[in-house]
């Protein structure tokens, strides 16, 4: 269910890392092992002992829907590299940690540099990666996260 049918790996990819096509907006700007709930939770993003994450929130707990990324074209990134193939849909500073040789002109690519987007009210948008990965706007960065402020402390 996180793979589009029409997306194809492109080289090169690290060995034995799954390509991903969508990802789960789970983080917010919060880091991976920050529990305090910025993005939308779940057990999905405890992918090892090292990295953990808060429960789900439920409706309620988002103050905007309309303007809370849910899940997306599957990109992690921040002002330096974008990597495409991800199962999250991340703005995070350690984004640069992981190098994926041609992610960042990959992703670009995609779409025409946009990503789709699925709000929590269930709308859909094409925001541009520069918007999502670059913008430091109020506007940009709390669209990231369920209390809808922009947490410029996390990015």
């Amino acid at each position: 269910m996180w793979q589009c049918p029409a997306a194809n790996k492109l080289p090169p990819w690290p060995a034995r890392k799954t390509y991903f096509s969508y990802g789960y907006n789970g983080l917010g700007l919060s880091a991976a092992t920050d529990t305090n709930g910025l993005g939308l939770g779940g057990h999905l993003l405890a992918w090892s002992s090292s990295h953990t994450t808060s429960e789900r929130v439920r409706e309620s707990e988002v103050v905007s829907p309309s303007e809370m990324m849910a899940i997306g074209d599957g990109f992690a990134g921040d002002q330096a590299m974008i990597r495409d193939g991800e199962f999250v849909l991340w703005r995070a500073s350690s984004a640069t940690n992981y190098s994926y040789v041609g992610s960042t002109k990959r992703s670009y690519n995609l779409h025409h540099g946009k990503a789709n987007v699925v709000f929590c009210d269930g709308h859909v948008e094409s925001p541009t990666l520069q918007y999502l990965f670059k913008d430091n706007s109020d506007a940009a960065l709390s669209r990231w996260n369920r209390d809808h402020l922009p947490h410029r402390e996390k990015r």
